[in-house]
């Protein structure tokens, strides 16, 4: 197994090589949120395929593709841009960090007959990690999703919400792209 990662910080010009595997299920048009809520801030989790944002999942072949992938890293590395709360709660993004994971799988011997796949499996995804500040978390009583809109390659989020009262999990949707945190605080 190969693996690599473009790892890229608030500005996209800052590219480095690390290695790195996808940790979470990988299905298209689908992709996983964790948010977890403090008294005083929330964090979220995002782990999206590359194709849901940039259409491709194979390496970074050319420049029209390492622009595609700057323009979804410059992205992603706005939340609040993407998750959007309301202005009453006075939120701030404290940290925001994104990659692009790449791992190819292939040349393996799958049916077992001592003979090697000619064609990889080859899976990206975007992880991003965030942590936003809120002034006012009484006033976070719900997460209204953009990020549909901005990306068309996306279908649905499976967000699990954990708090000091709860945890629960939810779809959310293209046509129905709103969080009511209010019921889960």
């Amino acid at each position: 197994m190969k693996c690599s990662v473009l790892a890229l910080s608030l500005f996209p010009a800052a590219l480095a090589a690390q290695a790195t595997q996808i940790t979470s299920t990988h299905h298209h048009g689908s992709g996983q949120l964790d948010i977890v809520l403090t008294d005083t801030d929330f964090s979220l989790s995002l782990r999206v395929p590359s194709i849901d944002i940039i259409g491709f999942e194979t390496p970074v072949a050319n420049d029209d593709e390492r622009t595609r992938v700057a323009i979804a890293i410059s992205e992603l590395s706005r939340p609040l841009d993407l998750f959007v709360v309301p202005s009453e709660a006075v939120c701030f993004t404290v940290s925001a960090n994104v990659i692009l994971t790449h791992d190819i799988s292939g040349n393996q011997d799958t049916a077992g007959e001592g003979v090697a796949s000619s064609a990889p499996d080859e899976h990206s995804e975007f992880q991003a990690d965030y942590v936003v500040q809120c002034q006012n978390m009484d006033a976070l009583n719900t997460i209204e999703f953009a990020y549909f809109q901005r990306f068309s390659g996306t279908r649905k989020l499976n967000v699990r919400v954990g708090s000091d009262a709860a945890t629960s999990t939810h779809e959310i949707t293209r046509v129905a792209p709103s969080l009511d945190v209010a019921q889960i605080r």
